[in-house]
């Protein structure tokens, strides 16, 4: 079986509706807190720039307070 290129629309668009209900996003972590919540649009995607309280915000409505736990 070979493998069929797909581009990256469709690809997104199969698996955000598999795993996420159509709601596909990624959260970029930088080195000092700050962060990016980046959204498709189209073939390429959306940023929006987070602060560092903004991205601890995003964190735990994600993973709520277990976010920071450690063990």
């Amino acid at each position: 079986m070979r493998h069929q290129p797909e581009d990256l629309a469709d690809a997104l668009a199969r698996d955000s509706k598999r795993f996420f209900g159509g709601d596909l996003f990624a959260v970029v972590i930088m080195p000092d807190g700050t962060g990016f919540h980046c959204v498709p649009a189209g073939e390429s995607m959306d940023a929006e720039r987070l602060s560092r309280d903004e991205m601890i915000e995003k964190l735990i409505e994600l993973f709520g307070p277990s976010a920071f736990r450690t063990n």
